[in-house]
């Protein structure tokens, strides 16, 4: 019930925000010049990710970080499903999957009753879109991100005016909000190259240590979670690091074997 009440209240301030931002600065979910900008500073294969973005606001906080990383982008850059359908069943997914099974198996002797749940499949480009068009931390660091440029000197671009797009990713690249998006821009996501695993805790088939941003202090704090998780990772995860810490996620891991280990197995 408690749970069910903050989401209410969070839901309300969200709405609340784009009411306030909204009214303020006039702008709508109308197709906007941003994805012929996009076109001018980011690879084609970016700027199409940003076509599936709707909303104004949220496809220019994903450009900010796009701009960002722009000297990491095909490093970084989330598997096609051609390339997710490839890796299943490879020596490296399979060693990925043994690890996890061995930090479940450690988890579960160490806290008797209780096990760890994994969706340890690659997450696509198009589940990372969606949950950028539907994330609450994103909409607020975005609708703050917005208003921002249109008050700005940067707020007039043409895409075909060198200096003009000089001015706006300048600024772009440097203004921080004071909202902080609580997932990485479409594309960017570590679990986007089987590079991240979040780790849930279960009992008696029901997840009782989540990816809830309102559960961290509570439920993985103050019950021991997050610890208790980092035990078992640390015994029998060699290739996890973590948990992240900006922003912080008890449950996210980072996995970067070691090619000899991969090839061992």
């Amino acid at each position: 019930m408690a749970r069910s009440l903050r989401k209410v209240v969070r839901t309300c301030k969200v709405a609340f925000a784009v009411l306030l931002v909204g009214t303020a600065t006039g702008w709508s979910e109308e197709t906007s010049d941003l994805d012929a900008i996009a076109g001018h500073l980011v690879p084609e294969k970016v700027a199409k990710a940003l076509v599936g973005i709707p909303d104004e606001s949220r496809k220019l906080l994903a450009l900010r970080s796009y701009v960002r990383f722009s000297g990491d982008l095909d490093e970084r850059w989330s598997w096609t499903e051609e390339e997710i359908a490839a890796f299943r069943g490879t020596d490296a997914q399979l060693a990925l999957q043994a690890e996890i099974d061995a930090i479940g198996a450690d988890f579960s002797e160490r806290n008797p009753g209780h096990e760890i749940y994994v969706h340890s499949s690659v997450r696509s480009l198009d589940t990372q879109i969606a949950h950028w068009n539907e994330n609450d931390s994103v909409g607020l660091s975005a609708w703050e991100l917005h208003d921002a440029w249109r008050e700005s000197e940067a707020a007039s671009i043409d895409p075909a005016d060198p200096d003009a797009l000089r001015r706006f990713r300048s600024w772009l690249k440097g203004f921080d909000p004071a909202s902080t998006a609580h997932i990485a821009a479409p594309g960017l996501s570590r679990h986007g190259r089987a590079h991240a695993i979040d780790f849930q805790v279960m009992k008696n088939g029901e997840i009782i240590a989540g990816t809830d941003y309102e559960e961290i202090e509570t439920v993985w704090k103050e019950g021991g979670w997050g610890k208790k998780l980092k035990e078992s990772v640390t015994a029998a995860g060699p290739s996890f690091s973590g948990p992240l810490a900006s922003p912080h996620e008890p449950w996210h891991y980072d996995y970067a074997p070691d090619p000899v280990r991969v090839v061992q197995q």
